[in-house]
Parts: structure tokens; C-alpha cells; sequence
């Protein structure tokens, strides 16, 4: 689906029907600051120690015990596919039904060879007999996926932490710590080309295939002990892929994210390289990408690139990110994610970058927010009427990423200077320091509202709408661009009185 993302109109959406996945979401009254921040489908980027979950049959999610890699788990397999598939997109690997293997052989596989491959991977051997037993133990443990009969059963669980034991938590073991990276390193090269045919199989096997991916580190990190990991470069490469393929499921798409993600956090990548990832989410999200769930991770993925300008000197993430936001079309998942966006990625002052333009239409995109949800409280009876807890958690995050694009939302990203408060009172870049101050001091009352527990049912009053209205209507940006450098957006009337040599804060 294409996007009109040059689009700009400020009438209210239509209202959503609520997430299938949104039901299992915490109350968000009471919670500090880091909650809003969170995902209200499960965050699966941050915040976890387990590097991936199993999936018993009745939907329930467990631990995997043995892990100690500091990223979160992704998110559950089935839970991801069946979300997706309800929201109606089925996908022709549902059809393919080749198996690889079969259960005789793996079995078969399991009586006799798991001692030596074993010994071997913990030992660091590599010979020519090692590197055999090795290729064949990842294809009958790999091609095992595609069975139909371990297809969503347990059995894929079993078949999966079996991968992981060996093949992660197993290899290199026993060596010191460079021979150990450079063993694993050897060990990922030989299971890359097993990965790229598993991930043109099945649906459920190409889900699970994405989801290693983001596992292969060659330095296993810990959270608890301040270990970041070392990912595996060409994991990434092939996550990348991935997710630039027209012929990969979005499910596919957001597990492989998490490696994306990964990569940018600790893979030491260049600024060009950082550029091309950040390219390839910029035209998933603003041209390709239907789910709101697959929308929201590319626009994390987009903050965490940690660059400011392409190849041409264009601001290409913030304009993007501005352009999500104001799309009245996208889901308030997604342009909350833009905004909470925009208050964290790289800006310099050469950029020239319009905050009077962002900052505008923050506060219209929260005034549109605590219309629709006024709305809503309505239909379910009025204030004090029986909401769902996935009412209240899915404004609370939304709220909340408004509020958190002004305000960091820990010591680490005070430090870090995130948040468009702290951004805009940078050397060089206070030009509209003042729009940002009067912007916000017109959200965070929605914020702290609903941090009040006796107002998770309740409607905001209209005096805090109709002051962000009249502050909208009297003060319309100057300048339609969010740089000198970019095209602007249309459908967004100026302020006549002002015109591109006249700040709006000399007009007021």
C-alpha cells in the first residue's frame, strides 16, 4: 500500500477496532515514564534478557532458561503470524508445503551425532571430518522445520532450542575469547546458506529462520553485566535482504527488524552503510509497509540509525518521520512512534531543521488523539463508563510517546540529550525554542491527566482541546519544509502575516 505522504489534513480519523494483541497489554496508571515508551503489542526490542521465547500450543509464551544475550526476545511466532493473517494478510508460503527432511532422519540424526557435534563445537574443532559432521548437523536440525508435522507444535519448540544449544550457546565454549569469535564467525558462514533457503520455505519456518538471525552474535552480550553483544555482520546482511525482498510476509519482515536493530545498536556500522539501512525503511515505510505493526518497528529501526543527512545532504529520516506523523491515515501506534522519534534522532544546526513545523504538528496530531479518544469514552456509556484495559493502555502509549518527544525519558537519554526541549536548546539550534516550549506546555496536561487513576475512564476537558485548537489556529507554521533542502508538505495553510524572513516568534 502507498502512503499519500505529501498529505496534511487535520480531520479526525476514523476510529480503529482494538489490536487482537492489545487485550494482553498492563495498565499504564501509576507506571514511571520508561512504560510509555514500550510497545502496547509487546516490546520486543528492548527491556528483556531471553533471546527467545517457545510457543506451546494454547498460546502461552515460555522462557527459554539458558540464555544470557541482553536483547529482547522477538515477538511470539504464532501470536505475530495469526495477528497479521487476521488483519487479512495471508501470504503464498502458507501454501508451500516442502519438506526438507524428514522426522525418520532427524531422529535418526538426534541417536547419533549429537555427542561428537557436541565436542566439537564446544572445542572450537574445525577439520576437514568436523566441518562434515557440522554441515550435516545443521541441515538435519535446520531442514527439521520444515516437517510438516513439527510445523506450530511443539516439536518446532524442541526442534528450535536444539539450534540454539548447539549452535549458539555451544560454540566456541571452550576457546579464549577472540579464537572464540573468530570460531563462530566460521561456524554463521556455514549456516548462512542453510538460512537463506529455509527462509523461501513455509511461513511459520521462515518466521523462526528471522528470528535466529537476530541471534547470531559472535560475543553473546549480558544485560546484568554490562556485556553488549557483537553481532554477526552477515546476519544483518541477510535480515537486510530480507526485508528489502517484495516477496517476504511483513511478519518476516518485523522479526528480521530485530537484527536490524541489533546491528545498528553494536555492529560498529559506517555512516554509509547506516545510510542504506535507513534508505531501505524510509521506502518500506513511506511506500510499501501495510501493517501498523511493521510501520512502527521501521520508524524504532529509523530512530536508532543515528545519522543525520544522505548522500545528498538531505534530512531524509526527519522528513520522513514528519511525514508519518502527520499522515491522518496511519495509525496513532505509528505516528506516536514518529514523534517519539523525532525528539531522538541526530539534528545539527547545518541542517536548519523547521521544529516550528514538527512541534505544529505534534500538538495537532495530540489534539486529533484527545478528540478520538473523548469520542470513543462516549460510545462506551460517557465518563466513568467500563473501558477495556487495552483502551487505557493504547492511549497511555500514545500519550506518551507525544509527551516523550520533548522529554528524555531516563538519566541515559538526558545525557544522551533526547527530546525536543533538550535538542533545541543546543548551540546553534534555538531558532524555535520558543514554538517548542509553547507546543509542549499545551501536551504534557493530556500526559498528566491520564496519570491521574481517577481519570483512566474520563474525558479530557474541553478547555485543554480548545487551547490547543486556538494555539493551532493562531500559530499555523511559517514555512511548509521541515529543512530549506526538502519538499514541503502540502495541504497546510500558512500563516499569512508571516512570510520566510519572519520567525513566528517575532510575530507573536
Amino acid at each position: 500500500m502507498k502512503h499519500d505522504v505529501h498529505t496534511m489534513s487535520h480531520l479526525k480519523t476514523t476510529l480503529p477496532g482494538c489490536s487482537l494483541l492489545t487485550a494482553a497489554l498492563i495498565l499504564f496508571v501509576g507506571a514511571p515514564i520508561i512504560t510509555f515508551a514500550q510497545d502496547d503489542s509487546g516490546n520486543f526490542f528492548e527491556g528483556f534478557s531471553k533471546p527467545f521465547r517457545n510457543i506451546s500450543p494454547n498460546g502461552e509464551v515460555v522462557d527459554v532458561t539458558e540464555s544470557t544475550v541482553e536483547q529482547a526476545p522477538p515477538p511470539a511466532v504464532e501470536q505475530l503470524a495469526v495477528q497479521l493473517l487476521a488483519d487479512g494478510q495471508a501470504h503464498p508460503s502458507q501454501n508451500i508445503h516442502t519438506e526438507l527432511t524428514d522426522a525418520e532422519a532427524y531422529n535418526k540424526f538426534l541417536r547419533t551425532n549429537r555427542s561428537r557435534l557436541s565436542t566439537i563445537l564446544e572445542t572450537g574443532e574445525f577439520s576437514p571430518d568436523a566441518v562434515k559432521v557440522i554441515d550435516e548437523s545443521l541441515e538435519q536440525m535446520l531442514y527439521s522445520l520444515t516437517v510438516q508435522e513439527h510445523l506450530k507444535s511443539d516439536e518446532s519448540n524442541k526442534i528450535y532450542q536444539e539450534i540454539y544449544r548447539y549452535f549458539i550457546s555451544k560454540a566456541g565454549n571452550n576457546l579464549p575469547p577472540v579464537q572464540r569469535q573468530t570460531y563462530r564467525e566460521q561456524i554463521f558462514a556455514r549456516m548462512l546458506p542453510f538460512l537463506e533457503k529455509l527462509l523461501q520455505q513455509n511461513y511459520f519456518v521462515r518466521l523462526r529462520i528471522a528470528i535466529l538471525l537476530s541471534d547470531l552474535d559472535l560475543k553473546q552480550g549480558d544485560s546484568r553485566n554490562g556485556i553488549s553483544p557483537i553481532p554477526y555482520r552477515g546476519a544483518v546482511e541477510l535480515a537486510l535482504k530480507t526485508i528489502a525482498s517484495q516477496d517476504q510476509p511483513e511478519a518476516v519482515k518485523i522479526c528480521c527488524l530485530r537484527s536490524v536493530n541489533k546491528g545498528l545498536m553494536y555492529g560498529d556500522f559506517s555512516k554509509s552503510n547506516r545510510v542504506k539501512i535507513a534508505a531501505l525503511c524510509i521506502d518500506e515505510l513511506l511506500e510499501k509497509a501495510n501493517s501498523w505493526w511493521y510501520q512502527r518497528e521501521l520508524v524504532k529501526t529509523l530512530e536508532k540509525t543515528n545519522v543525520d543527512v544522505d548522500d545528498q545532504g538531505l534530512p531524509f529520516i526527519a522528513h520522513a518521520l514528519t511525514l508519518v506523523l502527520s499522515d491522518p491515515t496511519r495509525k496513532e501506534q505509528v505516528r506516536s512512534q514518529a514523534a517519539h522519534a523525532l525528539g531522538r534522532i541526530t539534528y545539527t544546526p547545518a541542517m536548519q531543521i523547521n521544529f516550528e513545523l514538527i512541534s505544529y504538528e505534534i500538538l495537532n496530531f495530540t489534539i486529533s488523539m484527545a478528540e478520538k479518544r473523548n469520542t470513543l469514552i462516549k460510545e462506551y456509556g460517557g465518563d466513568g463508563a467500563k473501558v477495556p484495559p487495552a483502551f487505557m493502555s493504547h492511549w497511555g502509549m500514545c500519550f506518551g510517546n507525544a509527551y516523550l518527544a520533548y522529554q528524555p525519558q531516563n538519566k541515559d537519554e538526558k545525557q544522551a540529550g533526547a527530546g525536543l526541549l533538550i535538542q533545541t536548546s543546543r548551540p546553534g539550534m534555538g531558532q524555535h525554542a520558543t514554538q517548542i516550549k509553547e507546543t509542549y506546555a499545551r501536551i504534557h496536561p493530556f500526559f498528566n491527566f491520564l496519570l491521574d487513576e481517577t481519570h483512566t475512564r474520563s474525558q479530557f476537558p474541553d478547555a485543554l482541546i480548545d487551547s490547543g485548537k486556538e494555539w493551532l489556529r493562531e500559530y499555523p507554521p511559517s514555512d511548509l519544509k521541515v529543512a530549506p533542502n526538502t519538499k514541503p508538505l502540502v495541504g497546510l495553510q500558512t500563516n499569512p502575516e508571516n512570510d520566510s524572513t519572519k520567525a513566528a516568534t517575532a510575530a507573536r
